[in-house]
């Protein structure tokens, strides 16, 4: 039996008025004047995007971004991006080499691994998703083999169940011929926020996944 999948739009508002809204892991991108135009319009580009896909979403979450920060002792509002541009300071800062942009588009699609329904939710499925020496690094830390990851997708799609993955500043290397780095940053349940990052391999059977591995972000 399948899992619901649900379509996540993650909806800022914008300086001039109104609503932007884009799906992370799918180049799907709106924008309204009003949340009922909004919801309107999500509706319409989401049939558009799966309309040729082999499943498309029971599901479609409206999730609004507001942040503002504070300072403790007053009620002066601190603005954002000074507060962003000292985060970025710390951070590794990169971007996807304009000649990737397609293959980041393709490899952002399928991404969190196996928890995209229209690729598949079987045994099988995730066979042919995997090169034969593949294993992973959990975000615990420990390391799983191919067979243990083949187990725990089997007894975890036997039923039902529902997650909230969402996906963000997907970037795009690559390593030789025919193998290429895609990290991005996965929240998990609205809750549990990690940075990603999957090796994966073109072959004549198409995409294959060579390596994964999850980091908790431990602040931010």
């Amino acid at each position: 039996m399948l899992s619901v999948m649900e379509l996540v739009f993650l909806v800022s508002e914008a300086e001039e008025g109104g609503y932007t809204a884009r799906a992370p892991g799918h180049s799907i991108f709106t924008q309204a004047n009003s949340w009922e135009e909004l919801r309107s319009n999500v509706l319409e580009v989401a049939s558009l995007h799966f309309e040729d896909a082999s499943r498309r979403p029971d599901l479609i979450r409206l999730h609004l971004l507001k942040d503002e920060l504070t300072v403790a002792d007053s009620d002066e509002i601190v603005p954002l991006h000074a507060r962003d541009s000292g985060i970025q300071d710390l951070e590794l800062a990169f971007n996807t080499e304009p000649e990737l942009r397609d293959i980041l588009a393709d490899l952002s699609s399928r991404e969190p691994i196996f928890h995209r329904p229209e690729f598949g939710t079987t045994r099988a499925d995730f066979e042919r998703m995997m090169v034969e020496d593949y294993w992973e690094t959990g975000a615990s830390g420990r390391r799983y083999s191919r067979q243990v990851i083949l187990d725990e997708l089997e007894k975890r799609f036997s039923a039902p169940h529902a997650e909230v993955w969402e996906t963000s500043d997907f970037q795009c290397r690559k390593l030789s011929s025919d193998t290429y780095l895609l990290t991005y940053t996965l929240l998990q349940d609205h809750v549990r926020l990690s940075r990603r990052a999957t090796i994966w391999r073109t072959t004549p059977d198409g995409w294959k996944i060579v390596y994964h591995q999850g980091t908790i972000v431990q602040d931010v």
